[in-house]
């Protein structure tokens, strides 16, 4: 079986094995494709694994042995599923290798935000603590999460692990999805009651029609002006202009965002620029465990593929 991997680096920088899925077929690995590369180099594959790369019914109509899309990643918005229907291709996606690690990651922006461990430790290196006159200072009036109310939008897997971890912490957990959530350590509230109780809103809801900029200046105005916003989910989710102006007026206290509009942003995105938002490079689900588990899923679903039989992460 010949299989393609299109994009593999974010995945694989170096430092894991991609055995699993090697011993699946004959495997040509590419860190990066272009649009004008992806048939050229998938036009003999069987099966071909993306991550970001998008796949519409044109790629898919030049490559005409193809049997199966594997996505690494759980989303799957990079792929035509419904040209991938039509054509008899399946497509499989990855579900559930990043809880813990996109959790944790939630979790740390958080702590960020209450203990601003790096900015105390460049303090120090600075020379700031030798020149204090008392043995401790603190560059910013530091809270505690006990007491705390965190709201979750969105209550998959990852969204349940972010609640057990904040609990820990003797946070109190809200949260709202269209369907309720049966949880008896969560509190269900409706969508307006959870922007107005957050002391932390934290987002995991899929990107879709419905959740598109839920985040935006209605939304925002309904929060505490202590309030901060976490988002670990999708950038679509948030209204950037919107949140800026939140932020820089005092509508809420500030925001911590893996994930932007458009990845990689430009360098002239405001968001990137903005005291008290904080942003890193969509890094929550890669734990070197996360990839691990991710490159083994993906071999399973090739296996399901070949052996013709059923699984939950078939998407078409």
């Amino acid at each position: 079986m010949k299989i393609v991997v299109l994009d593999g680096y974010t995945v694989n920088p170096g430092d894991l094995s991609w055995k699993p899925i090697q011993k699946m077929g004959d495997v040509t690995i590419y860190d990066r494709t272009a649009p004008d590369e992806i048939v050229s180099r998938s036009k003999d594959a069987e099966v071909v694994i993306v991550n970001k790369v998008r796949i519409s019914g044109k790629e898919m109509d030049g490559i005409p042995n193809l049997g199966a899309i594997c996505l690494l990643a759980t989303g799957y918005d990079n792929v035509d599923v419904d040209a991938a229907r039509e054509r008899n291709i399946q497509v499989y996606n990855a579900v559930g290798y990043g809880s813990e690690s996109v959790a944790q990651h939630a979790l740390a922006m958080m702590l960020n935000i209450t203990n601003r461990i790096e900015l105390h430790h460049q303090s120090v290196q600075r020379g700031d603590w030798g020149a204090q006159d008392d043995f401790s200072y603190s560059l910013h009036t530091v809270t505690e999460l006990k007491g705390k109310t965190l709201g979750l939008l969105g209550y998959g897997k990852i969204g349940e692990r972010v609640g057990e971890l904040a609990r820990a912490f003797g946070m109190k957990t809200i949260a709202y999805t269209r369907s309720g959530v049966d949880d008896k350590n969560v509190e269900n509230v409706t969508q307006k009651e959870l922007f107005v109780q957050s002391d932390f809103l934290t987002l995991h809801a899929p990107l879709n029609d419905d959740s598109k900029e839920i985040i935006n200046r209605d939304s925002l105005a309904l929060m505490k002006e202590t309030a901060y916003l976490i988002n670990t989910g999708r950038g679509g989710l948030v209204n950037e202009a919107d949140l800026i102006r939140a932020v820089t007026e005092g509508g809420i206290a500030g925001a911590a965002l893996d994930v932007v509009s458009v990845e990689p942003p430009k360098d002239k995105n405001p968001i990137m620029h903005v005291k008290n938002i904080w942003v890193t490079p969509h890094m929550a689900w890669r734990s070197f465990e996360a990839r691990s588990a991710l490159i083994r899923i993906v071999a399973e679903n090739i296996q399901y593929f070949k052996e013709g039989k059923d699984t939950t992460n078939q998407v078409v």
